[in-house]
């Protein structure tokens, strides 16, 4: 068992209107995760700028009933059990974490990343992302001594665009027993290609992938940056990796240094490109597996057509589960490896 990248190109063919009904080839392409088999179709290839929506009454409006702003989150949100963290809530910089009030789990936590209401994606910085995730990894460490806390989870919606309920910039945070299909998706998978092949899957698609050089972006000396093969977004996925790191419980200082650095240069370059929304999500490994590494997934989110907010997750994505894109990870990647540099 190797890694494979397997693909099939196809011809869809119409009389096109907007060349006197000439005929016209347009061509598209079906892909297969080499971890999980799950297909993707990478159509309707986009060419030229995004367009953006205009946001600037959303955000004026959003802020006069935003829980997060300094002058309302100590006393619209909650505290944690004194068991957890007798100061109430835990604090870095600008960020501050508290019990999230429609909990995703048994333990369940927002992190405020920032003072300000909005922060452009191309305006955040590494200390203010480093903080933020300190004070993620500083609670799942007080939590982690209690049951059903297996797997440590941290995501960011950001802007509405990616599901995000709050304009001001936050992660939400937890711990469970019950990771979610994806993830345990993933765990299984790779379970299977270790006990295949006595090598762990994430090595050895980070040593092809760097080989092949089409979708690595970047390597530093706790982590590794490239785009997926099949990328949940339409516009190609950021997979982060972290060789030698098992799960969020230990993740270490290095490694949180480095990706922020990473993270805030990405965000620039995305940002560049008229990206305006994203989902971030760790995937933790488990604890003694010598199959899983560390890994995250930066996913760009954008309205299909804003003029209508229309969403980018149609009956395709969201009924089929079929991964859809209009960018594809390579020219992604081409252009990620000019504002990555680590």
């Amino acid at each position: 068992m190797s890694i494979r990248f397997e693909r099939q190109e196809k011809i869809a063919h119409y009389l096109d209107p907007r060349a006197d009904f000439q005929e016209a080839a347009i061509p598209c392409e079906i892909r297969w995760d080499p971890l999980t088999g799950r297909s993707g179709r990478i159509a309707h290839v986009a060419g030229g700028p995004l367009q953006a929506p205009d946001i600037a009454l959303l955000v004026e409006r959003s802020q006069q009933f935003c829980p997060f702003c300094p002058d309302k989150l100590l006393t619209v949100t909650p505290r944690f059990p004194a068991e957890i963290a007798p100061e109430g809530r835990l604090q870095q910089g600008e960020a501050v974490i508290f019990p999230n009030l429609a909990p995703y789990d048994e333990h369940s936590a927002v992190a405020v990343i920032a003072r300000t209401h909005y922060v452009p994606i191309g305006s955040f910085t590494r200390t203010m992302l480093k903080d933020a995730l300190h004070v993620c990894l500083a609670y799942l460490q007080r939590v982690q001594r209690l049951p059903r806390t297996t797997y440590p989870l941290v995501f960011w919606n950001y802007f509405p665009a990616s599901g995000g309920t709050q304009i001001h910039p936050h992660f939400q945070v937890f711990a469970t027993d019950t990771p979610g299909n994806t993830m345990q998706e993933e765990l299984s998978a790779s379970l299977r290609y270790y006990n295949e092949t006595g090598r762990a899957y994430w090595a050895d698609l980070l040593d092809e992938e760097e080989r092949l050089g089409e979708r690595f972006i970047a390597r530093g000396a706790h982590s590794a940056w490239l785009t997926s093969f099949v990328s949940q977004s339409i516009l190609a996925d950021t997979l982060i990796l972290f060789p030698g790191q098992r799960t969020l419980f230990d993740f270490s200082e290095a490694a949180l240094d480095e990706f922020c650095q990473g993270l805030e240069q990405a965000l620039q370059c995305l940002g560049s490109q008229g990206v305006y929304s994203f989902n971030l999500a760790f995937f933790s490994g488990a604890a003694g597996r010598e199959d899983t590494w560390l890994h995250a997934r930066l996913s760009p989110r954008v309205y299909m057509t804003p003029r209508i907010w229309g969403a980018d997750a149609s009956a395709l994505q969201h009924l089929y589960q079929e991964h859809f894109m209009i960018q594809t990870p390579e020219t992604a990647a081409q252009a990620l490896r000019q504002g990555i540099k680590l």
